[in-house]
């Protein structure tokens, strides 16, 4: 009997003993993660380990050797407030109320600018009712970060625990960076850690930071561009910028690594939208929309290439799946975490992605609606008031304070690529209702096959495609009040 008693007590013992030695472990693996959104400002889908020539990208690289690269990543809309915005509340600019590029508080502002009373409010914005990933992570207990510019609106439904506004110096981007961390204590932290290259002025950067300027002889000029010396001028600066915002992202990976965080950190590499040139930012054609992305953390599959089809209204229900945080209904795009870890190859019953474009910013002239549904291979776009005329944003073709020299190059050009001047003087009038693109072998998107007999199937499948996803989103943008409304924002 004394035997049987005290074997009982010894399992007791060893029961407790044991429950006493996982708990470390298990507190470990409930560690809350900690997330870092590297953002930078208008870059296509420029990386040497996307193939680009004439430029290292090491930083980017070793993120993407650590973690995934996707080939197929885009952005929702070419124009920073709606593409930011539709970031933080995993929602379509239609949708969300945040339509256009916003005046809003620089982040040298004081803390009341950010708030209701707020002397820069613009019209346009999110709608109130929508929670915004600051907001939910903020009520979830992270300390919340954001540098380079704010850009969204209103100011005080994107609360922010910390600002900085450095912009493209690798060094600084250390020092705040590890401030930011220091700052957060023994909260988990998000950090939307905006870069500012290659946004214009790209002399700038260069001047800054001349070492980072590629030979402009050995990049590659994109089809839609004429390849003339002046051209490879102003795109050697742009590829420069390109490894200068590399840079600045291995400064925060560095941090990170430094602190040892990286091993409960998800870090997520994109851009807010494609390259600074016509025909790609404030546009819908493929080199607006499509950008760079690689994810690297915990759970995460290490050195994996995957083509699936993704946005980035997928980044903020990705994020909360990772931290277990409910996903709002409001959310129209789906978590990637089961692509991440390898579970899937892509989002099941996902056929396409779809963008727009509104309105670069509050100028008549720049309100040129277009919307785009892409399947991997065949690109297609409805320019909703085609007989429109469009102004292109100023920093797409001046010179003077931009430092933009692509579009007097290409107008230079008119005798020598005909074809490439046709194409910038088709956005400012010119554009037909209907563009399809065969992106796999037409990357330039020179040709448009809309009309044409043997791809009149494939046109009426994505136009029924593209017309059911606006109904489904409410996307009254050609509705004649909804025109009335958004003239009176203007």
């Amino acid at each position: 009997m004394k035997t049987n008693l005290y074997f009982v007590l010894f399992s007791v013992l060893v029961f407790v003993v044991s429950c006493k030695e996982k708990t470390p472990k298990e507190s470990e693996t409930k560690k809350p993660l900690n997330v870092v959104l590297i953002l930078t400002d208008d870059q296509g889908a420029h990386l040497s380990a996307l193939g680009t020539k004439g430029i290292t990208t090491p930083n980017v690289d070793t993120l993407a050797k650590n973690g995934m690269l996707f080939t197929n990543s885009f952005a929702v809309v070419p124009s920073c407030s709606p593409s930011r915005s539709s970031i933080m509340t995993g929602m379509y600019p239609h949708a969300n109320g945040h339509w256009r590029n916003t005046v809003t508080p620089k982040l040298t502002d004081g803390d009341k600018e950010f708030t209701r009373a707020s002397s820069t409010i613009d019209k346009v914005g999110i709608h109130e009712y929508i929670q915004t990933l600051p907001e939910l992570l903020q009520e979830n207990g992270y300390f919340t970060a954001i540098t380079q510019k704010f850009h969204m609106s209103p100011p005080w439904k994107f609360p922010y625990s910390a600002r900085n506004a450095v912009q493209n110096s690798p060094e600084e981007f250390k020092k705040i960076i590890s401030g930011f961390v220091r700052d957060a204590g023994d909260q988990p932290f998000f950090f939307q850690a905006n870069i500012a290259p290659p946004h214009r002025n790209l002399d700038k950067h260069m001047e800054d930071f001349p070492n980072f300027l590629p030979n402009k002889d050995s990049i590659e000029v994109p089809e839609y561009l004429a390849d003339t010396p002046a051209m490879r001028e102003d795109l050697a600066k742009y590829y420069g910028s390109v490894q200068l915002a590399d840079a600045c992202a291995g400064s925060i990976m560095q941090v990170l690594m430094g602190k040892g965080l990286l091993e409960n950190t998800l870090v997520i590499f994109t851009s807010d939208q494609g390259e600074p040139y016509h025909r790609a930012k404030a546009s819908p054609y493929y080199a607006g929309l499509h950008v760079p992305f690689v994810v690297s953390g915990p759970m995460i599959v290490k050195g994996k290439i995957s083509e699936a089809l993704i946005s980035h209204i997928d980044i903020m229900p990705t994020i909360l799946d990772y931290l277990d945080i409910p996903i709002p209904e409001t959310m129209q795009g789906r978590s990637l975490k089961s692509i991440f870890s390898g579970e899937k190859t892509k989002i099941e019953g996902r056929t396409y992605v779809f963008g727009e474009h509104n309105s670069h910013g509050p100028i008549r002239a720049e309100h040129y609606p277009s919307r785009v549904i892409f399947d991997g291979q065949f690109y297609y776009i409805q320019n909703l008031m085609h007989q429109k005329t469009y102004e292109l944003p100023a920093d797409l073709m001046v010179e003077k304070g931009w430092g933009n020299r692509s579009y007097q190059a290409t107008l230079d050009a008119k005798e020598t690529h005909p074809i490439q001047y046709e194409l910038l003087k088709q956005l400012e009038s010119g554009r037909a209702f209907e563009e399809l693109y065969d992106v796999e072998n037409d990357p330039g998107q020179l040709v448009n096959l809309a009309g044409k007999k043997e791809y009149l199937e494939k046109q009426e499948e994505l136009r029924n495609a593209l017309s059911k996803w606006r109904a489904k989103t409410g996307d009254l943008v050609d509705d004649p009040q909804h025109i009335k409304t958004r003239q009176l924002e203007n």
